[in-house]
């Protein structure tokens, strides 16, 4: 199998072009990903209601099995 230099040197190029575009593809996607968790959380925050952390109103589940 012969196989040009050039054609060799295309296709790297062509591989190297494609992983760095799905590295920037993935890159953006984290980023969009971490800002709609920042979000949510934010909203979530904004709406729930504070849990009681002291005495024994709401701090105690009680279980039976």
């Amino acid at each position: 199998m012969d196989i040009s230099a050039s054609a060799m040197v295309n296709t790297a190029l062509n591989m190297q072009s494609s992983s760095t575009s799905e590295a920037v593809g993935t890159l953006m996607l984290r980023k969009s990903l971490n800002t709609a968790t920042d979000e949510i959380n934010q909203l979530m925050q904004s709406v729930a209601p504070q849990v009681a952390t002291s005495g024994t109103l709401g701090t105690q589940v009680n279980t039976y099995a």
